[in-house]
């Protein structure tokens, strides 16, 4: 969770700021839960939409500034800044032979199956239907809790291995 001490950083480092944005929207959900005792009650289902669709995007955003902090920080050539795409950043990465790890951390995570694989097939899906919908299968707020988790320790390790980043 995010505190005041950290607000100066929100500004040097927007993949903070999109973390403390995710975390803000799981606690909207939780709250909206809490307050209606069920994501689906009619009181409640308009909100907890809304609040999912804002922490899928926040959760693709945070990935994106990651993509566009290691393309800043480590001067990646052949990508516009307008087109920063993880095909892209994957290609360049690869083709630089000290940063072929950081490529293989970074694929990983976008593999089909793999958590950031998932919340892109799900925010590809709620542009069509509900997350709450039985079709979906999700039970969203601990699934939730647990993408959130993989995306900070996901983060987490990229700037340890990759300490340009920091």
């Amino acid at each position: 969770m995010m505190t005041a001490p950290d607000l100066p950083f929100l500004q040097s480092d927007r993949t903070i700021f999109k973390l403390y944005a995710c975390e803000q929207h799981l606690r909207n959900i939780k709250n909206i839960k809490s307050k209606y005792g069920d994501l689906l009650s009619k009181d409640a289902r308009i909100s907890a939409e809304l609040e999912i669709d804002s922490l899928l995007s926040q959760m693709i955003g945070t990935f994106d500034c990651l993509l566009y902090r290691i393309v800043d920080k480590l001067e990646l050539s052949g990508i516009p800044r307008d087109k920063i795409e993880i095909e892209k950043v994957l290609s360049v990465l690869s083709a630089e032979s000290q940063r072929v790890e950081l490529a293989t951390e970074l694929a990983r995570a976008n593999y089909e199956g793999n958590w950031y694989w998932k919340v892109k097939h799900l925010r590809n899906y709620s542009l069509n239907g509900s997350l709450l919908s039985p079709d979906a299968s999700l039970d969203v707020i601990p699934y939730f809790e647990q993408t959130l988790v993989q995306l900070k320790e996901f983060i987490k390790n990229v700037k340890i291995k990759e300490p340009t980043l920091q």
